[in-house]
């Protein structure tokens, strides 16, 4: 993987000195003094992928976030419902008796089985692959429409949060996907996102930037979703049960913190209920100050109750962007917490008590250069107001 990523950095510097035989030091560093946003972020992208590989492992199914989305259809068709633990779990260690148990647990809702159900029918380690390979290119696909001139797609893409998220079998890239195609207007991706309403609830008032009416049908969708879901599935007051009793608990349960504390990237998972409401507050006030796709996936990470290193993936695009974008433009700590809110799915391993307050103070930098909505009070009413227009390096 890093032999063409090199390749094309010696590609940038032949194209920048066409009648050179060779490449010096001198030639290099005139190269970065000429380049310096992209010359941190290769930098930051080879931490961070060096990070992900040594992580990186495919192991065996029932070690994996992905055994759920693999498992629950089958349990579905085979008459049991994923939302009693105790049935659900019974069941899952009579097919996988080495796992274990707590690995069991379909968070969910019933809806999602429609995205899930199809590659349940492979064997299980080729649903994992295949699963990684259609999420990764999903993801691709919707990121790189956003991507500035001139930005390898791959820095952007394959950063430390998405190289853990397929190492995890998780939803997030799916989910990252459908929330930047929200952002740009689509109602069909903000009614498919609802599967993951933790990362996805801002869709809805970036939808709304677009008009009332893609709104009001993503809302149909959405309710289309459920009731087919219902009548095919079921379950739906199991989900609301499990979600507010068993799913609720783990976030706040002692023998789980080790575990969140390493990995967890929202206020709730270190400073508990007292610090995720004072993170939403502050970075509510912040977020109506520049509302837009980078801004509101950010500000996800201080709102949502629950989040991890895996999800960051739409987060760390949108840092990309803003060092590469505007990398003249800002200041030198403004570059340092950019870089490091980059970096949050590695710095996570240190402790979840650093990434609330890098996470605040880069959503801050955001809304002084990305374009976006302001909300404001005008003459006796709220009102938006169009920010930060300029062209960047204007």
């Amino acid at each position: 993987m890093l032999r063409p990523v090199l390749g094309w950095v010696l590609d940038q510097f032949a194209q920048s000195r066409p009648r050179a035989r060779r490449i010096g030091v001198k030639a290099i560093w005139q190269w970065v003094g000429a380049h310096g946003g992209l010359s941190i972020l290769i930098f930051l992208w080879l931490l961070g992928f060096a990070y992900a590989v040594r992580k990186f492992s495919f192991g065996v199914i029932w070690e994996s976030d992905y055994l759920n989305y693999w498992f629950a259809p089958r349990a579905v068709r085979a008459g049991i419902n994923p939302y009693d633990v105790a049935a659900y779990q019974h069941y899952g260690l009579s097919i996988f008796p080495k796992a274990y148990p707590p690995q069991f647990n379909f968070t969910y809702p019933p809806h999602s089985l429609f995205l899930f159900w199809p590659l349940s029918y492979l064997p299980a380690f080729v649903s994992w692959l295949a699963w990684c390979v259609v999420s990764l290119g999903f993801f691709w696909l919707a990121a790189r429409r956003v991507l500035p001139a001139g930005l390898p797609s791959f820095i952007a893409v394959l950063t430390p949060a998405t190289m853990l998220c397929l190492n995890f079998g998780q939803t997030s890239l799916i989910a990252g996907g459908l929330f930047l195609l929200a952002a740009g207007g689509s109602w069909v991706a903000a009614g498919l996102l609802t599967f993951k309403p933790q990362l996805g609830f801002l869709a809805a008032p970036l939808l709304l930037l677009k008009g009332r009416k893609p709104v009001l049908i993503a809302i149909a969708t959405t309710i289309v979703l459920v009731i087919l879901s219902q009548l095919i599935f079921g379950g739906w007051k199991d989900f609301f049960e499990h979600a507010s009793g068993y799913q609720a608990a783990q976030i706040f349960d002692e023998e789980k913190k080790n575990t969140w504390y390493i990995i967890g990237t929202t206020p709730a998972m270190g400073y508990g209920r007292l610090g995720m409401v004072i993170y939403m507050i502050v970075a509510t006030i912040v977020l109506v100050r520049n509302f837009n796709v980078w801004t509101a996936a950010t500000a996800t990470f201080l709102i949502s109750p629950y989040g991890f290193h895996y999800d960051m993936s739409v987060v760390t695009v949108g840092f990309v962007i803003l060092l590469y974008s505007y990398w003249d433009r800002m200041s030198l700590w403004q570059r340092l917490v950019a870089s490091l809110v980059f970096l949050a799915p590695v710095i996570v391993q240190f402790g979840t008590w650093w990434i609330p307050p890098i996470t605040l103070l880069g959503l801050f930098i955001q809304t002084q250069y990305f374009p976006g909505a302001q909300l404001a009070w005008k003459d006796g009413r709220f009102a938006l107001t169009q920010i930060n227009q300029s062209e960047p390096g204007s």
